[in-house]
């Protein structure tokens, strides 16, 4: 018999929905939440369940029947089995009364059951309106999932059509064909990817997002404020994001910006404190300046008045900057502006920032002219311009008529007009320009410590006298000094009345001046006669001197063998010592017992340095080797860079005048015996 129901209509109210929980199979929708840039809402999910879960059907305890065929050779057939009740066959479920299967609607044991014209029980489908479960049972209150989509039937059996339901306290929504919808709009209310209505939540559909408000329906057309957070929904209720909209700038993430840079389509914006954008103006970001245009967009890779603004948008401060339109690079300074009409390290900014390059400029402020070059540093030493050679300073002023020039390389050398080695001297050392006229034009004739020859030009700079110290000579009232730095100044000779105190005196040899010479009485004494000084008087030098924790203190007994022993001035030894060793308290004195510089290249001097096994054998050893390469070999007196040991025992010109200085100095203390 076909089965009677009776259904009842539920009206559904759509006014006031209240507040309740999701039940389906995907869990709530994550609350959105503010992001400070680009960040996608996601909706999660889990799978729906069948609400209330139905039991699987059990198998009648009536037993399956197996029919088969008998041996054709037998001709008895068997007796035809009575079928009732449930019966699975060929995989079909059927029901059994009187031996006839069942058809149409069958309620057994309290539950409905359809069956079709053959009798086979059918399950996850509709009937007539009714809803069917996958165990055949006819749901009533409850969910049913056919062909991926989602069904409710009410307690009628019949599923719902064009209508929302309440179930367990959430509303849904189910179209013309009973399927629940989601991830959808339907008359202003939001349905989340669960099909259940949503209430204060975000929802993302077609990667649009839209927001419910408590009563159900979509934001439209206004700001809302969700979790402390503005955003703006427009009149189909999608959030905005990546935009402006009324000079407000929002985020991708949807949030109105605040204090905050946003990027929209390769262009960056940045909005206030007040959510606007900033049009036409100057900000102060993080410490950084940027500068906007009329339509808010950030500038870059661009002037703005005496101001340049980087790739990056910042203001360029401090720093260089290649402009391609303009083929020049301009300094920004402290502030942002550019530089003009001034100075930057060698580099020279013309009127308009532009930075000169193989140009002449003359500085008024400097009284100086300049060359800048290719790459708009400032020339130094022997430079050729259009054929012609010029000399400038160490600081790049051209010198007119060049008189002095300074030593570029660590070690450099003097020769001869015919090319052969006469000495070497150390970097930085002033030589004067001299009278004889070079062999060849990578040379320049020179005048120094009493020597006349020629250096490479490459390895001298040419400097200004007025611009740069020069050594000279001057005298207090008592003695003459030789001004070699402001900081070192060695006594030379005593006072005479040829002196004008404090007039500064130059001399190619240190002997000669333009109104009178001096004889210093140690740079020229033959240094193999003997101290007049003892041992014991020798030792009192330290201490006269106010000598602290020197190695050769007390030592004065072996400055007299090596006199005696090697025929050495025991006086010149200790002298000597002082200087190379700083009175044997140097690390290679400490370290290597070496107190004469002995191998001690410019170039390595501490680990090229001769080692002795002591103190002892570091003076004697000294003295012996000085003998034999030096005063017998005619250097016999320290003299300067013209003859003596200082031709080729330092590359410091001034070498043997120093030590003939201490010489002088021990002397005085010591009662003037030499």
């Amino acid at each position: 018999m076909k089965k009677i129901l009776l259904a009842s209509t539920v009206v559904l109210s759509m006014a006031g929905f209240a507040k309740t929980s999701v039940y389906a199979e995907e869990s709530q929708v994550t609350k959105k939440t503010q992001t400070t840039d680009v960040v996608e809402k996601k909706e999660e999910a889990t799978p729906k369940k069948e609400v209330p879960q139905v039991e699987p059907k059990k198998e009648p305890v009536v037993k399956e029947e197996n029919s088969s065929k008998d041996d054709s050779s037998k001709k008895e057939k068997n007796e035809d089995v009575i079928k009732e009740g449930w019966r699975k066959e060929q995989g079909n479920w059927r029901f059994y009364e009187n031996n006839q299967s069942v058809v149409n609607w069958k309620k057994i044991g309290g539950t409905w059951y359809y069956f079709d014209k053959n009798g086979i029980m059918l399950s996850n489908t509709i009937v007539d309106g009714y809803l069917i479960k996958g165990n055949g049972a006819m749901a009533e209150n409850d969910w049913v999932k056919i062909s991926d989509k989602w069904y409710y039937a009410t307690a009628s059996g019949k599923i719902s059509h064009n209508k929302w339901e309440k179930i367990e306290g959430v509303w849904y929504y189910f179209d013309k064909n009973g399927i629940m919808l989601n991830n959808t709009i339907v008359d202003g209310y939001l349905i989340k990817g669960n099909g259940a209505m949503a209430e204060n939540a975000w929802v993302k559909i077609s990667d649009k997002w839209y927001y419910a408000t408590a009563s159900g329906k979509i934001s439209r057309n206004k700001w809302e404020k969700i979790e402390g957070v503005w955003y703006y929904f427009d009149k189909d209720g999608v959030m905005l994001s990546r935009t402006i909209y009324n000079d407000y700038l929002f985020q991708g993430s949807g949030a109105m910006a605040e204090n905050d840079w946003v990027k929209i389509s390769d262009k960056w914006y940045y909005a206030t404190a007040s959510g606007k954008i900033s049009r036409d103006k100057w900000e102060k970001i993080k410490g950084t300046w940027y500068y906007f245009n009329s339509d808010g967009v950030m500038a870059s890779s661009q002037w703005k008045s005496d101001y340049y603004l980087k790739d990056s948008g910042a203001m360029a401060e401090k720093e260089w900057i290649f402009d391609k339109s303009y083929n020049s690079w301009f300094y920004l300074k402290s502030g942002g502006a550019y530089a003009s009409r001034e100075w930057v390290g060698s580099y020279y900014l013309k009127s308009g920032g532009y930075m000169a390059k193989n140009e002449w400029i003359f500085d008024k402020d400097y009284d100086a002219w300049y060359y800048l070059k290719d790459d708009g540093r400032y020339v130094t030493g022997t430079f050729t311009i259009k054929g012609k050679e010029y000399s400038f300073q160490n600081n790049g002023k051209w010198i007119s008529e060049a008189k002095y020039y300074k030593v570029k390389p660590i070690t450099a050398y003097v020769y001869s007009a015919s090319g052969e080695r006469l000495s070497y001297v150390s970097q930085g050392t002033i030589v004067s320009l001299g009278d004889a006229q070079s062999k060849k034009d990578s040379q320049i004739p020179v005048n120094i410590s009493g020597l006349s020859g020629f250096m490479n030009k490459s390895d001298l700079v040419a400097i200004d006298k007025e611009s740069e110290f020069v050594p000279h000579y001057t005298s207090d009232g008592k003695y003459f000094y030789h001004e070699l730095s402001p900081y070192v100044s060695l006594r030379v000779a005593p006072h005479s009345s040829a002196m004008t105190i404090g007039k500064k005196y130059y001399s190619t040899d240190g002997l000669h001046f333009d109104s009178f010479t001096i004889e210093n009485p140690f740079l020229f004494r033959d240094l193999t006669k003997p101290s007049n000084y003892s041992a014991a008087e020798l030792d009192k030098v330290y201490s006269l001197m106010n000598i602290r924790d020197s190695r050769l203190a007390g030592k004065g007994a072996v400055f007299k063998e090596a006199e005696e022993r090697y025929g050495v001035n025991a006086l010149y030894l200790m002298a000597h010592s002082a200087l190379e060793s700083a009175w044997g308290r140097s690390q290679i004195a400490k370290d290597k017992n070496n107190f004469f510089g002995i191998a001690a290249y410019d170039s390595s001097p501490y680990t090229s340095a001769k080692k002795f096994d002591d103190v002892d054998k570091g003076i004697l050893g000294a003295a012996k080797w000085i003998r034999e390469n030096y005063i017998d070999r005619g250097r016999d007196h320290l003299g300067n860079k013209a003859t003596g040991m200082n031709v080729l025992y330092a590359s410091d010109p001034y070498w043997g005048e120093k030590i003939a200085s201490i010489m002088m100095n021990i002397n005085s203390k010591l009662g003037g015996k030499d």
